[in-house]
Protein backbone atom coordinates (compact mmCIF):
# COMPACT_ATOMS: atom_id res chain seq x y z
CA UNK A 1 0.00 0.00 0.00
CA UNK A 2 1.07 3.60 -0.66
CA UNK A 3 0.24 6.22 1.44
CA UNK A 4 1.10 10.00 0.18
CA UNK A 5 0.70 13.46 0.98
CA UNK A 6 -0.34 15.90 -1.19
CA UNK A 7 2.28 16.97 -3.22
CA UNK A 8 3.27 19.23 -5.93
CA UNK A 9 3.05 18.15 -10.01
CA UNK A 10 7.01 17.59 -9.74
CA UNK A 11 6.95 15.40 -6.88
CA UNK A 12 3.82 13.50 -8.36
CA UNK A 13 6.48 12.95 -11.32
CA UNK A 14 9.04 11.61 -9.01
CA UNK A 15 7.49 9.76 -7.25
CA UNK A 16 5.78 7.78 -10.11
CA UNK A 17 9.66 7.38 -11.14
CA UNK A 18 10.57 5.53 -8.09
CA UNK A 19 7.37 3.42 -8.64
CA UNK A 20 8.39 2.33 -11.65
CA UNK A 21 11.79 1.34 -10.21
CA UNK A 22 10.26 -0.87 -7.77
CA UNK A 23 10.11 1.56 -4.82
CA UNK A 24 6.95 1.76 -2.55
CA UNK A 25 7.05 5.42 -0.60
CA UNK A 26 6.01 6.25 2.99
CA UNK A 27 5.28 9.31 4.72
CA UNK A 28 7.85 11.66 5.77
CA UNK A 29 6.48 11.20 9.39
CA UNK A 30 7.41 8.06 9.22
CA UNK A 31 11.06 8.25 8.45
CA UNK A 32 13.92 6.85 9.58
CA UNK A 33 16.66 8.45 11.38
CA UNK A 34 19.21 6.91 9.03
CA UNK A 35 19.02 5.77 5.38
CA UNK A 36 19.41 2.07 5.75
CA UNK A 37 20.14 -0.59 2.78
CA UNK A 38 17.67 -0.17 -0.14
CA UNK A 39 16.19 3.58 1.21
CA UNK A 40 15.61 6.50 -0.62
CA UNK A 41 14.91 10.18 -0.55
CA UNK A 42 13.30 12.60 -2.76
CA UNK A 43 13.61 15.88 -2.27
CA UNK A 44 11.27 18.21 -4.54
CA UNK A 45 13.10 21.48 -5.65
CA UNK A 46 10.21 24.12 -5.63
CA UNK A 47 7.36 23.09 -2.34
CA UNK A 48 10.53 21.26 -0.57
CA UNK A 49 8.61 18.28 0.25
CA UNK A 50 10.08 15.10 1.65
CA UNK A 51 9.16 11.62 -0.14
CA UNK A 52 11.04 8.98 1.06
CA UNK A 53 11.21 5.46 -0.32
CA UNK A 54 12.20 1.35 -0.57
CA UNK A 55 13.73 -0.62 -2.97
CA UNK A 56 11.72 -4.20 -3.31
CA UNK A 57 14.25 -5.28 -5.11
CA UNK A 58 18.09 -4.64 -4.69
CA UNK A 59 18.44 -0.70 -4.87
CA UNK A 60 21.48 -1.56 -6.84
CA UNK A 61 19.58 -2.32 -9.98
CA UNK A 62 18.55 1.22 -9.56
CA UNK A 63 21.63 2.83 -10.05
CA UNK A 64 21.27 2.28 -14.07
CA UNK A 65 17.72 2.69 -13.89
CA UNK A 66 17.85 5.98 -12.33
CA UNK A 67 21.00 7.05 -14.42
CA UNK A 68 22.38 7.61 -10.93
CA UNK A 69 25.88 8.81 -9.73
CA UNK A 70 27.63 8.10 -6.40
CA UNK A 71 28.28 11.35 -4.31
CA UNK A 72 31.45 10.43 -2.65
CA UNK A 73 32.02 9.85 1.14
CA UNK A 74 28.66 11.83 2.38
CA UNK A 75 26.12 14.20 0.94
CA UNK A 76 24.12 17.40 1.95
CA UNK A 77 21.08 18.28 0.79
CA UNK A 78 20.27 22.22 1.84
CA UNK A 79 17.98 24.83 1.11
CA UNK A 80 18.99 28.76 0.69
CA UNK A 81 15.64 30.80 -0.50
CA UNK A 82 14.35 29.42 -3.42
CA UNK A 83 16.57 27.45 -4.48
CA UNK A 84 17.81 23.46 -3.53
CA UNK A 85 21.32 22.23 -3.12
CA UNK A 86 23.65 18.88 -2.85
CA UNK A 87 26.81 19.16 -2.12
CA UNK A 88 28.85 16.09 -2.62
CA UNK A 89 30.80 15.77 0.72
CA UNK A 90 30.11 17.39 3.98
CA UNK A 91 31.71 20.82 5.35
CA UNK A 92 33.90 20.23 8.23
CA UNK A 93 32.08 19.59 11.40
CA UNK A 94 33.50 20.29 14.91
CA UNK A 95 35.70 18.03 15.78
CA UNK A 96 36.01 16.04 12.69
CA UNK A 97 39.05 14.42 11.39
CA UNK A 98 40.97 16.50 8.21
CA UNK A 99 39.99 14.57 5.39
CA UNK A 100 42.75 12.09 3.40
CA UNK A 101 43.04 14.14 0.53
CA UNK A 102 42.01 18.23 1.54
CA UNK A 103 42.08 19.26 -1.72
CA UNK A 104 38.94 17.30 -3.15
CA UNK A 105 36.93 19.31 -0.51
CA UNK A 106 36.53 23.13 -0.69
CA UNK A 107 34.28 25.57 0.70
CA UNK A 108 30.79 26.10 0.83
CA UNK A 109 30.47 28.54 -1.81
CA UNK A 110 32.60 26.73 -4.13
CA UNK A 111 31.84 23.49 -6.25
CA UNK A 112 33.25 19.88 -5.06
CA UNK A 113 36.13 18.88 -7.86
CA UNK A 114 34.69 15.57 -8.87
CA UNK A 115 38.56 14.24 -9.70
CA UNK A 116 39.93 11.77 -6.94
CA UNK A 117 43.99 11.08 -7.37
CA UNK A 118 46.08 8.25 -5.63
CA UNK A 119 49.55 7.33 -5.73
CA UNK A 120 49.59 3.86 -5.44
CA UNK A 121 53.04 2.46 -3.61
CA UNK A 122 55.29 1.25 -6.12
CA UNK A 123 56.61 -2.30 -6.07
CA UNK A 124 60.05 -1.82 -7.34
CA UNK A 125 62.79 0.32 -4.45
CA UNK A 126 64.10 1.88 -8.23
CA UNK A 127 60.70 3.72 -8.30
CA UNK A 128 60.40 4.80 -4.61
CA UNK A 129 62.39 8.73 -5.68
CA UNK A 130 60.05 9.12 -8.17
CA UNK A 131 56.95 8.24 -6.10
CA UNK A 132 58.38 10.47 -3.36
CA UNK A 133 58.88 13.45 -5.89
CA UNK A 134 55.40 13.45 -7.25
CA UNK A 135 53.95 13.09 -4.04
CA UNK A 136 55.74 15.66 -2.18
CA UNK A 137 54.90 17.91 -5.19
CA UNK A 138 51.60 17.42 -5.60
CA UNK A 139 51.81 16.49 -8.92
CA UNK A 140 48.41 14.85 -9.44
CA UNK A 141 46.53 17.81 -7.40
CA UNK A 142 48.30 19.99 -9.80
CA UNK A 143 46.76 18.17 -13.08
CA UNK A 144 43.23 17.77 -10.49
CA UNK A 145 43.14 21.59 -10.32
CA UNK A 146 43.77 22.56 -14.03
CA UNK A 147 40.85 20.51 -15.16
CA UNK A 148 38.82 21.22 -12.03
CA UNK A 149 36.65 23.32 -14.76
CA UNK A 150 35.01 20.30 -16.39
CA UNK A 151 31.63 19.77 -14.89
CA UNK A 152 32.09 16.16 -14.82
CA UNK A 153 28.65 14.56 -14.18
CA UNK A 154 31.14 11.09 -12.38
CA UNK A 155 34.35 10.78 -10.51
CA UNK A 156 37.27 10.68 -12.13
CA UNK A 157 40.47 9.07 -10.58
CA UNK A 158 44.03 10.13 -11.55
CA UNK A 159 46.34 7.60 -10.19
CA UNK A 160 50.16 6.97 -9.98
CA UNK A 161 50.51 2.57 -10.38
CA UNK A 162 53.39 0.20 -10.71
CA UNK A 163 53.67 -1.06 -14.36
CA UNK A 164 56.06 -3.82 -14.19
CA UNK A 165 58.64 -2.94 -16.00
CA UNK A 166 56.53 -1.23 -19.03
CA UNK A 167 56.65 2.83 -19.29
CA UNK A 168 52.76 3.47 -20.00
CA UNK A 169 49.91 5.66 -19.19
CA UNK A 170 45.93 4.71 -20.34
CA UNK A 171 42.30 5.48 -19.26
CA UNK A 172 39.71 2.93 -18.95
CA UNK A 173 36.82 2.10 -16.76
CA UNK A 174 38.13 0.18 -13.83
CA UNK A 175 34.42 -1.17 -12.75
CA UNK A 176 31.87 1.84 -13.52
CA UNK A 177 34.90 4.17 -12.84
CA UNK A 178 36.73 6.11 -14.86
CA UNK A 179 40.31 6.10 -14.69
CA UNK A 180 43.37 7.60 -15.51
CA UNK A 181 46.57 5.64 -14.37
CA UNK A 182 50.23 7.17 -15.01
CA UNK A 183 53.37 4.38 -14.80
CA UNK A 184 56.24 5.19 -12.48
CA UNK A 185 57.98 3.52 -15.53
CA UNK A 186 57.00 6.45 -17.83
CA UNK A 187 57.36 8.84 -14.71
CA UNK A 188 61.36 7.85 -14.70
CA UNK A 189 61.69 7.74 -17.96
CA UNK A 190 61.03 11.02 -18.31
CA UNK A 191 63.34 11.91 -15.89
CA UNK A 192 66.28 10.42 -17.12
CA UNK A 193 65.81 11.66 -20.39
CA UNK A 194 65.54 15.17 -19.47
CA UNK A 195 68.75 17.14 -21.51
CA UNK A 196 71.80 18.31 -19.55
CA UNK A 197 71.76 21.37 -20.23
CA UNK A 198 69.56 24.09 -22.29
CA UNK A 199 68.90 22.69 -25.96
CA UNK A 200 69.51 24.80 -28.95
CA UNK A 201 66.07 25.06 -29.80
CA UNK A 202 65.56 26.76 -26.36
CA UNK A 203 64.16 23.61 -24.02
CA UNK A 204 64.99 22.81 -20.59
CA UNK A 205 65.00 20.24 -18.05
CA UNK A 206 61.97 21.89 -16.28
CA UNK A 207 60.34 22.52 -19.68
CA UNK A 208 61.33 19.08 -20.96
CA UNK A 209 59.52 17.11 -17.57
CA UNK A 210 56.53 19.35 -17.65
CA UNK A 211 55.91 19.24 -21.04
CA UNK A 212 55.61 15.80 -21.44
CA UNK A 213 54.63 14.89 -18.24
CA UNK A 214 51.95 17.33 -19.12
CA UNK A 215 51.08 15.99 -22.51
CA UNK A 216 50.88 12.66 -21.37
CA UNK A 217 48.22 13.43 -18.33
CA UNK A 218 45.87 15.75 -20.71
CA UNK A 219 46.50 12.98 -23.79
CA UNK A 220 44.64 10.17 -21.55
CA UNK A 221 42.75 12.70 -20.00
CA UNK A 222 41.35 13.62 -23.47
CA UNK A 223 40.31 9.78 -24.04
CA UNK A 224 38.56 9.98 -20.70
CA UNK A 225 36.84 13.16 -21.68
CA UNK A 226 35.51 11.64 -25.06
CA UNK A 227 34.32 8.69 -22.92
CA UNK A 228 32.27 10.40 -19.96
CA UNK A 229 30.94 13.18 -22.38
CA UNK A 230 30.24 10.43 -25.57
CA UNK A 231 32.12 12.51 -27.77
CA UNK A 232 31.72 10.87 -31.57
CA UNK A 233 35.67 10.53 -32.61
CA UNK A 234 36.18 10.66 -36.63
CA UNK A 235 39.42 8.62 -37.11
CA UNK A 236 42.07 7.49 -34.97
CA UNK A 237 41.13 8.34 -31.07
CA UNK A 238 44.77 8.77 -30.15
CA UNK A 239 45.28 11.50 -32.74
CA UNK A 240 42.49 13.60 -31.19
CA UNK A 241 43.65 12.78 -27.83
CA UNK A 242 46.56 13.97 -28.83
CA UNK A 243 45.09 17.46 -30.31
CA UNK A 244 43.13 18.00 -27.30
CA UNK A 245 46.17 17.66 -24.97
CA UNK A 246 47.97 20.37 -27.71
CA UNK A 247 44.54 22.58 -27.07
CA UNK A 248 44.78 22.56 -23.62
CA UNK A 249 48.09 23.64 -23.45
CA UNK A 250 48.41 26.16 -25.66
CA UNK A 251 45.30 27.85 -23.86
CA UNK A 252 47.71 29.08 -21.44
CA UNK A 253 48.89 31.43 -23.88
CA UNK A 254 52.08 33.45 -24.06
CA UNK A 255 55.98 31.89 -22.74
CA UNK A 256 53.83 29.43 -20.97
CA UNK A 257 52.08 27.83 -23.59
CA UNK A 258 55.40 28.10 -25.91
CA UNK A 259 57.56 25.83 -22.77
CA UNK A 260 54.96 23.45 -22.65
CA UNK A 261 54.78 22.65 -26.27
CA UNK A 262 58.61 22.47 -26.77
CA UNK A 263 58.85 20.38 -23.76
CA UNK A 264 56.00 17.84 -25.07
CA UNK A 265 57.57 18.22 -28.54
CA UNK A 266 61.31 17.22 -26.83
CA UNK A 267 59.79 13.13 -26.20
CA UNK A 268 59.85 13.07 -29.76
CA UNK A 269 63.88 14.63 -29.92
CA UNK A 270 65.54 10.97 -30.83
CA UNK A 271 63.57 10.20 -33.67
CA UNK A 272 63.91 13.78 -35.60
CA UNK A 273 67.32 14.80 -34.25
CA UNK A 274 68.66 13.90 -37.68
CA UNK A 275 65.85 14.77 -39.35
CA UNK A 276 68.00 17.21 -42.00
CA UNK A 277 70.98 14.81 -42.61
CA UNK A 278 69.20 11.56 -42.41
CA UNK A 279 65.60 12.77 -44.09
CA UNK A 280 64.34 8.99 -44.75
CA UNK A 281 63.16 7.01 -41.99
CA UNK A 282 62.91 2.96 -42.36
CA UNK A 283 60.66 1.09 -39.90
CA UNK A 284 59.11 -2.45 -40.15
CA UNK A 285 55.81 -2.73 -41.91
CA UNK A 286 54.43 -3.85 -38.28
CA UNK A 287 54.72 -0.16 -36.69
CA UNK A 288 52.24 1.29 -39.13
CA UNK A 289 49.57 -1.30 -37.96
CA UNK A 290 50.02 0.66 -34.47
CA UNK A 291 46.21 2.74 -33.47
CA UNK A 292 49.28 5.48 -32.20
CA UNK A 293 50.72 7.79 -35.12
CA UNK A 294 53.89 7.48 -36.00
CA UNK A 295 56.18 9.31 -33.69
CA UNK A 296 57.53 12.04 -36.22
CA UNK A 297 53.87 12.02 -36.86
CA UNK A 298 52.86 13.31 -34.30
CA UNK A 299 55.85 15.62 -33.61
CA UNK A 300 55.13 17.51 -36.48
CA UNK A 301 51.17 17.69 -35.75
CA UNK A 302 52.50 19.09 -32.47
CA UNK A 303 54.25 21.74 -34.12
CA UNK A 304 51.73 22.44 -36.63
CA UNK A 305 48.71 22.75 -34.00
CA UNK A 306 51.05 25.25 -32.06
CA UNK A 307 51.95 27.29 -35.31
CA UNK A 308 48.01 27.67 -36.03
CA UNK A 309 47.60 28.53 -32.56
CA UNK A 310 50.15 31.59 -33.02
CA UNK A 311 52.29 31.79 -36.12
CA UNK A 312 54.21 34.98 -34.08
CA UNK A 313 54.87 33.30 -30.99
CA UNK A 314 55.74 30.02 -32.63
CA UNK A 315 57.88 31.80 -35.39
CA UNK A 316 60.59 29.60 -34.54
CA UNK A 317 59.65 26.48 -35.34
CA UNK A 318 59.03 27.53 -39.10
CA UNK A 319 62.16 29.37 -39.17
CA UNK A 320 64.59 26.85 -38.06
CA UNK A 321 62.76 24.64 -40.39
CA UNK A 322 61.54 22.66 -37.55
CA UNK A 323 58.25 22.44 -39.67
CA UNK A 324 57.79 22.39 -42.88
CA UNK A 325 56.47 25.10 -45.31
CA UNK A 326 54.55 22.83 -47.12
CA UNK A 327 52.61 21.90 -44.07
CA UNK A 328 52.96 24.73 -42.12
CA UNK A 329 50.45 27.03 -44.30
CA UNK A 330 47.62 24.87 -43.48
CA UNK A 331 48.41 24.83 -39.66
CA UNK A 332 46.03 27.91 -39.18
CA UNK A 333 43.12 25.89 -40.54
CA UNK A 334 43.89 22.67 -38.45
CA UNK A 335 43.86 24.93 -35.36
CA UNK A 336 40.56 26.40 -36.24
CA UNK A 337 38.82 23.16 -37.09
CA UNK A 338 40.46 22.27 -33.65
CA UNK A 339 39.18 24.99 -31.87
CA UNK A 340 35.72 24.83 -33.39
CA UNK A 341 35.46 20.93 -32.34
CA UNK A 342 36.61 21.90 -28.87
CA UNK A 343 33.98 24.68 -28.45
CA UNK A 344 31.28 23.07 -29.87
CA UNK A 345 31.96 19.77 -27.86
CA UNK A 346 32.96 20.98 -24.68
CA UNK A 347 32.15 24.19 -24.19
CA UNK A 348 28.84 23.82 -22.36
CA UNK A 349 30.73 21.45 -19.90
CA UNK A 350 33.12 23.81 -18.52
CA UNK A 351 32.80 26.61 -15.82
CA UNK A 352 33.98 29.50 -17.66
CA UNK A 353 34.68 31.51 -14.13
CA UNK A 354 36.99 28.50 -13.20
CA UNK A 355 38.94 28.44 -16.88
CA UNK A 356 39.99 32.31 -15.96
CA UNK A 357 41.19 31.44 -13.04
CA UNK A 358 42.97 28.33 -13.88
CA UNK A 359 44.44 30.28 -16.63
CA UNK A 360 45.65 32.49 -14.91
CA UNK A 361 47.95 31.09 -12.64
CA UNK A 362 51.38 30.19 -14.10
CA UNK A 363 51.80 26.40 -13.50
CA UNK A 364 55.41 25.92 -14.81
CA UNK A 365 56.91 28.14 -12.04
CA UNK A 366 55.15 26.52 -9.50
CA UNK A 367 56.10 22.72 -11.19
CA UNK A 368 59.49 23.84 -10.96
CA UNK A 369 59.90 24.84 -7.18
Amino acid sequence: MIAMPRTSPSAVVAAALLLASSWTLALAEDAPGSIADKDGIFVDGQTFEIIYGRARVDASAQVNDLNARELGPAAIVFRSGDKLYVAGVPLRLDGASDPADPDVYVTADEPRIPIRVEYVPPKNPEHQKIYDMVKQRRTLETVRKIFSPFRLPVDLVIKTVACDGVANAWYQREGKQPTVSVCYELLQEIWKSMPKEMMAAGVTQADAICGQLFFAMAHELGHAMFDIFDVPVFGRQEDAADQFAAFIMLQFGGEQARRLIKGAAYAYYDYVKNFKEKPKVTVPLAAFSSDHGAPEERYFSLLCTAYGYDDKLFAAVVEKEYLPQSRAKKCKFEYDELKFAFDEVFLPHLDMGMVKTVLAKNWLIEASD
